[in-house]
């Protein structure tokens, strides 16, 4: 591979749900957007107001936004009935990009069902993101995407099992996967040699997280299985300054998509959580572009 190529970059964004999140969230797409990335996803909400606040969103960003647009979509305790309306109406935006997922499932979903797409009121009811894609794929124009996880899933029985239900995925007519997020080179790399070895030639992208705070990132990788190094909590926490936080999040992140580049990585989708200063700063450096101050401030 020739590691001088430029890497590809994409970003993934919440739906903003307040006027200052709003504020928030165009100034930083504003601010990713002209990096040029290949593509920006929008998550998805559950059930009512959180699923329109995101079709609110896409319906904006297919009108004034630039790039491509994949909108995720979370199936698990919904209808294909209810899938396929969604996808009807996104699709009336234009959109015909998705990455489709599970989701969490509704309390209201018994534990049998969970095992199963099961019959619920006379109607199919969705409970794994296989049974979305196998919905998606009915229409080959659609390009679909779906979530792997470098240190398996936390319902997995092992990262096999969950390489298994990954090639499952893809199989059915996914054309790539991108990652839960990791914090360690090794961790996405013994990944995709397992992949691969397990058939699957889709490709696979690494999912980035730019620490923007290294306890809420303890926190929220104690509850989907990522790994934190000791050696990387130290790294944060002799960090005492604002700005020695920051350098210390983009030098991080850094070296994590050069030594992953150098290995034939060549797309990162990046986790930005509305916030522009480092995932513009990380994507700057990745591109060989010089950063704007002002586009290094918060909004």
């Amino acid at each position: 591979m020739d590691i001088m190529k430029k890497p590809v970059i994409s970003f993934e964004f919440f739906p903003p749900r307040s006027p200052a999140q709003q504020r928030k969230f165009w100034y930083t797409l504003g601010c990713l957007q002209t990096l040029n990335p290949s593509y920006i996803s929008v998550t998805w909400g559950a059930l009512g107001s959180a699923a329109q606040a995101s079709l609110d969103v896409l319906a904006d960003l297919v009108k004034d936004c630039k790039v491509p647009i994949t909108a995720h979509l979370s199936c698990a305790g919904q209808t294909e009935r209810q899938m396929l309306a969604a996808i009807e109406e996104l699709e009336s935006l234009g959109i015909t990009r998705f990455l489709a997922l599970r989701g969490d499932i509704p309390d209201q979903v018994q534990p049998a069902d969970k095992e199963n797409s099961s019959i619920v009121t006379g109607e199919t009811v969705l409970t794994h993101a296989s049974d979305l894609v196998r919905l998606l794929a009915i229409n080959p124009r659609r390009e679909i995407s779906v979530a792997a996880y470098p240190e398996a899933h936390p319902e997995s029985l092992d990262l096999s099992s969950d390489i298994g239900w990954l090639k499952h995925k893809l199989d059915l007519g996914a054309s790539q996967a991108i990652t839960q997020f990791f914090f360690n080179a090794d961790t996405f790399l013994r990944f995709r040699d397992t992949a691969v070895a397990t058939g699957i030639s889709q490709k696979l992208v690494p999912g980035i997280l730019p620490i923007h705070n290294i306890d809420k990132v303890l926190d929220f990788s104690a509850k989907c299985g990522a790994t934190v190094s000791r050696q990387l909590v130290q790294r944060f926490q002799s960090a005492t300054t604002a700005e020695s936080k920051q350098r210390a999040a983009i030098e991080h992140c850094v070296e994590l998509c050069q030594e992953l580049h150098r290995e034939g990585v060549d797309d990162f989708h990046l986790y930005t959580l509305n916030q522009a200063p480092l995932a513009y700063a990380v994507a700057c450096e990745l591109l060989g572009k010089p950063v704007k101050v002002a586009d290094m401030q918060a909004a």
